[in-house]
């Protein structure tokens, strides 16, 4: 490209890795023009993150691509705490609910898992993929962001209604934005070594809190496995990642057998979170935006869900659906449920990495206390210690509260059950509504859906609308396909809890699955007229983004 061409596109996202990725995944299938750029050469190639988590799942069930994602994972492991190598086993966490749709706790190897959104964004024509390229500067004005971007042919300039800083936690977006990382002073130096070829059957991860040398050892698919060693300030990195002292720190683990390493890096983990996350029309995500250490597998997870929150809202103000002010709600959304997992991190970080052995026997003695009080054990066990995903926004979200006694719901993601059409197979509701709005009626009577569905506000948010019923009726289903909804089954019994809660009303769903608000049928006029404040008043009607009439958001279009 010469220094003198000008690509023009819709969004600039700067920074390849799995939110970068995501972010592309979402934009195009909404049809919005895209670059992603990335001074690499491609996707990674060695291991970085190792741990996917239901949520993130659930984005990737979104973007249709589910299906070859889970090709490489490794379902629902847990982790098993240890005194020390040869030490007793202390406590275990084992979840086994699956609230969203998938295990709590997966592994995953990043090589492949960007692999695979690279690929999934050949389906859009309208995302444009720039390797080997670097930003070199960029300005904005009231109308857009013209960007400097420097690749193998030259320099081109790039001129995009929005930017998107992706680029990790050096970020050079979050720079040149003037924003700075604040929050905790925590730092930890850890060793990471990778393994292929492992003969060890264990898929669950251990954990070894042992003051001397805490030591964390994660299974992955394919016969790969990760060993981390606590480093202390004394020891440097030239001697740490000399191949002889990998084999000692490897011997208490692996004995004498053959260890093939395919990585070793030293990594210093930090908390920290950026002060402002966006400037104008640029906008900070993934690490760029916060820093999470590795004790609960969160880092990149936290980045998926900025990338579903901010995609489905650039798409909606690019497509003339919601009023620009939509985005001033990303950050206020997003920061508060960062800083939880954050907290949550450096708080394992207390069991997984004791400071002295005093403190290792009182965890250790804990969780032994802990396996004889059954409410106390299932806390842990089921890892229900980790925040639940909650939108805390006040007036700056795309949220509405109408009823007190459902405003605690509002701002959660909804549950995701299999249901069943008429008698067929069960399939995740998720695959039933699409990846976008929804209208979800929970055992609400038929009769009153012709007037809800009538409402112009659902049409212009191209919202699916889905009545939930408890047992089957044909006679209601029938009705309630006249008027527009469709029809699914989920036995009473097996209802999540705030379905209960919710049962009889209306739940608006945004895209990226939480709870917009909830109301009485009688409500459904007074809750389009409060959202409409979203909405950008000038705009047409909605058209369903692309994505829904190629496929099910559940069904990926990718041969392998």
């Amino acid at each position: 490209m010469q220094s003198t061409e000008t690509l023009h596109t819709a969004v600039l996202v700067v920074g390849a890795g799995p939110t970068g990725l995501t972010l592309a995944n979402i934009l195009g299938q909404h049809g919005i023009d895209t670059v992603l750029i990335d001074r690499k050469p491609s996707t990674v190639a060695e291991p970085r993150a190792v741990s996917i988590d239901d949520e993130s799942l659930r984005t990737m069930q979104a973007i249709g691509l589910i299906e070859p994602v889970m090709k490489d994972v490794v379902p629902g492991y847990g982790v098993h705490y240890y005194t020390r190598p040869d030490g007793r086993c202390f406590g275990k966490v084992e979840p086994t609910a699956s609230d969203y749709g998938f295990p709590k706790r997966n592994a995953f190897r990043q090589p492949l898992f960007e692999a695979t959104l690279c690929e999934g964004l050949q389906r859009f024509g309208s995302v444009r993929v720039l390797f080997g390229h670097t930003l070199e500067e960029f300005t904005q004005d009231d109308t857009g962001v013209s960007a400097v971007v420097n690749g193998p042919q030259g320099s081109v300039t790039v001129r995009a209604a929005y930017l998107v800083g992706t680029d990790g936690g050096r970020s050079s977006v979050r720079q040149a934005i003037g924003s700075t990382l604040v929050g905790s002073s925590f730092n930890a130096r850890w060793l990471v070594v990778d393994t292929e070829d492992d003969d060890d059957p264990f898929w669950q991860t251990r954990a070894y809190c042992d003051a001397r040398r805490p030591v964390v050892e994660v299974p992955g698919p394919n016969r790969t496995r990760r060993f981390e060693f606590l480093l202390r300030p004394q020891e440097t990195d030239e001697a740490t990642l000399r191949p002889e002292r990998v084999s000692e720190l490897l011997r208490p683990f692996r004995g004498e057998r053959q260890t093939n390493v395919v990585r070793k890096t030293v990594y210093t983990f930090h908390a920290r979170v950026a002060d402002h996350w966006r400037k104008g029309r640029v906008f900070l995500a993934g690490d760029a935006a916060h820093l999470t250490p590795p004790y609960a597998g969160q880092g990149m997870n936290s980045g998926v869900r900025d990338a579903h929150n901010l995609g489905w809202k650039l798409a909606a103000v690019l497509r003339g659906t919601m009023r620009p002010s939509t985005l001033d709600s990303y950050e206020a959304e997003r920061r508060d449920h960062a800083w939880a997992l954050i907290r949550l991190a450096l708080n394992l970080g207390v069991v997984m990495a004791p400071s002295s052995r005093l403190r290792a026997w009182a965890v250790a003695s804990f969780f032994t206390a802990t396996a004889l009080v059954p409410p106390v054990r299932d806390y842990f066990l089921k890892m229900k210690f980790k925040p639940k995903p909650r939108l805390n926004a006040g007036r700056a979200g795309v949220l509405e509260v109408m009823q007190a006694d459902t405003a605690r719901l509002v701002g959660t993601m909804l549950p995701q059950p299999s249901v069943a059409i008429d008698d067929g197979p069960q399939v995740p509701l998720d695959d039933v509504i699409g990846h976008r709005f929804a209208l979800l009626a929970l055992g609400v009577d038929a009769a009153r859906l012709t007037q809800i569905a009538a409402h112009p506000l659902w049409r212009r948010l191209g919202a699916a609308r889905v009545l939930l019923l408890p047992a089957p009726d044909a006679a209601l289903a029938g009705s309630a396909r006249s008027s527009g909804f469709e029809v699914v089954c989920l036995p009473g019994p097996q209802w999540p809890a705030s379905f209960h809660t919710m049962q009889g009303r209306l739940i608006l769903v945004r895209p990226d699955r939480y709870i917009a608000a909830i109301c009485e049928p009688s409500q459904a006029d007074a809750l389009a007229a409060r959202f409409a404040r979203h909405m950008d008043g000038t705009a047409q009607d909605a058209m369903e983004p692309q994505a829904h009439a190629a496929a099910p958001a559940g069904r990926a279009a990718l041969g392998h």
